[in-house]
């Protein structure tokens, strides 16, 4: 009897088609791995992966998805298309990891450790056998000491108004100008270091330098945010997705750097990219005194951002 080799999965298939395609979309506009490698700073060996549907070489799914978003974009193809495609093949793929079923058990009742307090006890029998004709006594005496302190005080505020009332009174100073009130002067920001802040509102490749050193090369996810800090300059070599990424420098907000699905390479942003910043609403409110009607559009023209920088 012939022994028949076995078939693969349904989901097994899917994948199996799912990286095919990309080679041969890929191989149909004469593009070569490296090429899309350079262009998408995706290392080669996970985009190789990807085509051999090697899914134990390639990192957590969320990190894939941004791989097929970037190697779809590069050869022409539908980015979410593509995307949507790979997680209905990867839904029920058990080559792909799937997070640790965590079993859940009741919490032990927490017990009440407070020690309590102890017993109240009544009055000592030698405090109840006080005289109380000496605590009488007592409380007569400080009685007869505050009459006399309040009639000797009330003799002195008298003999005090008689002398007051004796003096003539002094004219006021006709006119007197206070000094004028000089606010304090407002701190400088410190800028002696320069802190970026970023904001994904949508998936996107980031591809970052701090003062010429790598300081971030990953896809960011929706909803999570990243702060870095450096002493001359920030380079972006890459964004994947500008719209979905919102900046700060110094805790100034810089303006969208694209549309969505637009990529953004080689943007720098240092200390005159943050005084323009600062600059741009002051120009902003001038504009409107001189010429009311003066659009917001013209007054973001007249302070451009931080030029692109080979």
């Amino acid at each position: 009897m012939v022994d028949q080799e076995p078939q693969p999965s349904a989901s097994g298939s899917e994948l199996a088609s799912f990286g095919e395609e990309l080679r041969r979309e890929r191989e149909i506009r004469g593009i070569s791995l490296k090429e899309i490698a350079d262009a998408t700073k995706i290392s080669k060996r996970f985009l190789e992966a990807l085509e051999r549907n090697d899914h134990r070489t390639l990192p957590a799914p969320v990190f894939t998805r941004g791989f097929v978003r970037e190697y779809a974009r590069y050869v022409g193809l539908n980015a979410e298309e593509m995307v949507n495609r790979y997680n209905f093949a990867a839904a029920n793929d058990d080559r792909i990891e799937k997070p640790p079923h965590v079993e859940r058990h009741p919490a032990a009742p927490v017990r009440d450790i407070t020690p309590k307090a102890p017993p109240k006890r009544g009055i000592p029998p030698a405090y109840a056998r006080i005289n109380m004709g000496a605590v009488v006594l007592v409380l007569i005496i400080i009685a007869l000491g505050g009459v006399a302190y309040w009639a000797i005080q009330h003799k002195r505020d008298g003999e005090l108004g008689a002398d007051i009332n004796a003096t003539p009174p002094v004219s006021a100073a006709k006119n007197v100008v206070a000094p004028p009130v000089v606010p304090p002067a407002p701190k400088p920001a410190d800028d002696s270091v320069l802190r970026l802040g970023i904001e994904v509102t949508a998936d996107s490749w980031i591809d970052l330098k701090a003062d010429g050193k790598p300081v971030f090369h990953d896809v960011l996810a929706h909803g999570e945010h990243r702060s870095f800090e450096a002493q001359q300059q920030f380079r972006f070599d890459r964004i994947g997705n500008a719209a979905g990424v919102q900046l700060t420098l110094n805790g100034t907000r810089v303006p969208p750097l694209g549309g969505d699905g637009e990529v953004v390479k080689n943007r720098v942003f240092d200390r005159d990219t943050l005084r323009q910043l600062r600059a741009a609403p002051q120009t902003a409110t001038a504009s409107s005194t001189t010429a009311p009607t003066t659009t917001a559009q013209s007054a973001t023209q007249a302070t451009p951002l931080q030029p692109e920088r080979p």
